[in-house]
Parts: C-alpha cells; sequence; structure tokens
C-alpha cells in the first residue's frame, strides 16, 4: 500500500490552479506564505511528498509506507492535482513536476521548476552535480541518524542566503523532530541520488520556467543553466540575490515573477 498524499487549499477553486510540490523532506508548510500570496489570484493546492507531515493525527491514521518510486509517486500526485493546473517544485519536487508534465502534458498547462537541476548527483553525462561520495555520506548519515541528517540538510541548503542562520531557524520550526520520518527520509534520498529528469525536459511541449537563486550553495547554478537541456517552450531565470529558497528569501518577487509568467502564458 501506499502512503496517502496529504494536500492543502488556499483560494478560490474558481480561479486557474496551481499545484505546489515541496523537495526532500520539506513540509507542504514551506509554502504557506507563498500560497497565501497567490491565492489573491489562483487556486493553490499544496502537497506533501509521502510520509512527511507536520500533523500527528496525519501520523497516527497513516498505516502505509511511503512509495518513491518515480511512477507510482507520480501518479499519486496526479490524483491530487487540480485537472488541468499549473505545477509548481521546489528542488526534488521540481524534478518530480518536470516528469510529470513530460508525460502527462494533459493534466499540465505548464511546469515552475524552482532550485531544481535534472540531475542532483554527479554522473558521467552530468558531472555539475553533487560527487558520489559525498553524497553516499550524507545518505549514511541519515540512514543512522535521521535527525541529525535532516538537521545537517537544512544547514546545506541555507548556505548562500542573506540571513542563512535565520532561514535554517524558519525551516527547522516547520518539521517537529518527533514527526520525522526516517523510512521517508531514505525513500527519498534514494529518488534523489537515481532520478535524472533531463530527457523529460528536452520533451517538455509547455511553458516551463526554470528559476535558480545565483546565490544557492547547494545546486551550481551558473554551471546547470549551461548545461540545462533545452526545450522550445523553456525560460530560464536566475535571481541575482537569492540562494535555495527563493519563495521564503523574498516572497513577494517569487510570487510577482509566478504570476507574471503564468499571466505571460496562459492561452484561451
Amino acid at each position: 500500500m501506499r502512503t496517502p498524499i496529504e494536500t492543502e487549499t488556499f483560494g478560490d477553486p474558481n480561479l486557474p490552479a496551481i499545484f505546489l510540490v515541496p523537495g526532500w523532506a520539506m513540509p507542504k508548510e514551506v509554502f504557506h506564505e507563498t500560497a497565501t500570496k497567490l491565492s489573491q489570484h489562483f487556486y493553490v493546492v499544496l502537497a506533501n511528498l509521502p510520509g512527511v507531515s507536520v500533523d500527528p493525527n496525519w501520523h497516527k491514521r497513516n498505516r502505509f509506507g511511503p512509495n518513491y518510486d518515480i511512477d507510482a509517486l507520480a501518479e499519486q500526485l496526479l490524483r491530487a492535482a487540480p485537472k488541468p493546473c499549473w505545477w509548481i517544485g521546489w528542488s526534488l519536487g521540481g524534478m518530480i513536476a518536470n516528469y510529470v508534465a513530460a508525460r502527462r502534458s494533459s493534466c499540465v498547462k505548464g511546469v515552475i521548476s524552482v532550485a531544481s537541476a535534472p540531475c542532483f548527483t554527479a554522473i558521467d553525462e552530468w558531472p555539475i552535480g553533487m560527487e558520489p561520495d559525498a553524497f553516499t555520506h550524507f545518505f549514511d548519515l541519515v540512514k543512522q541518524t535521521p535527525e541529525k541528517g535532516f538537521r545537517r540538510f537544512l544547514t546545506l541548503q541555507t548556505q548562500g542566503a542573506s540571513d542563512a542562520k535565520g532561514l535554517t531557524k524558519t525551516l527547522s520550526s516547520l518539521q517537529p523532530k518527533e514527526l520525522i520520518d526516517p523510512e521517508a527520509l531514505i525513500r527519498g534520498l534514494a529518488l534523489l541520488e537515481t532520478l535524472d529528469v533531463r530527457r523529460e525536459i528536452e520533451l517538455l511541449d509547455v511553458p516551463n520556467l526554470h528559476m535558480f537563486g545565483a546565490q544557492d550553495a547547494l545546486v551550481d547554478t551558473e554551471k546547470v543553466i549551461q548545461w540545462l537541456p533545452k526545450n522550445y517552450l523553456q525560460t530560464v531565470l536566475a535571481l541575482p540575490n537569492q540562494a535555495h529558497q527563493p519563495f521564503l528569501e523574498d516572497p513577494s518577487q517569487f510570487v510577482a515573477t509566478v504570476t507574471q509568467y503564468i499571466n505571460d502564458n496562459t492561452f484561451n
């Protein structure tokens, strides 16, 4: 059995819809401020990845293990998303959103990935990802001490932000340590290690925006943009003063950028 997808909605269901997918180990609450702002013009649905939640009652009710097989996960998210809608994914969520948009474009009006490389780890054809030895060391830490691994990742992903300490504190406060699901962390990392959506990005036939923070210390923005596969509907944007989580670092700028892009690429 599969862990159900936990969702939360903002705004009027009659408005154009947006589906937001977070990154590895992070709860949907990371998007609350962004969703509130976007809901002035859109119907916004937030989704948790399997096994991630800040709701103790949800953890108690859930009796199934998280399934991070990419095809099974894509189908679960598709069932939870409005149809059709815009998909916005952050980091791992962006990789998943690109995967879904390439394979089920009839359900997706457009896709926006945020701080999301097509491959997270380095391989022969993508040498600019995280070195395999470094990833293995981190993966071992998560397996041995899930909470410590989670906290370590928060520190890594906030590097480069103008207020890295404050941002780390904010992210840490969103996910109670007693509700961290070790199995979700491990299975999500296994997906992050192997998922490669370069081909999917090439095949995208819906409007697609790839947003990066120029100060991101987790993703080498300059090199990723150079190596990013191309398609004829693609827009690539580097935000000069942002790092790995621009929707938290400057929510107003992020929402304005997203809103403008969607409006410019909505065709009746």
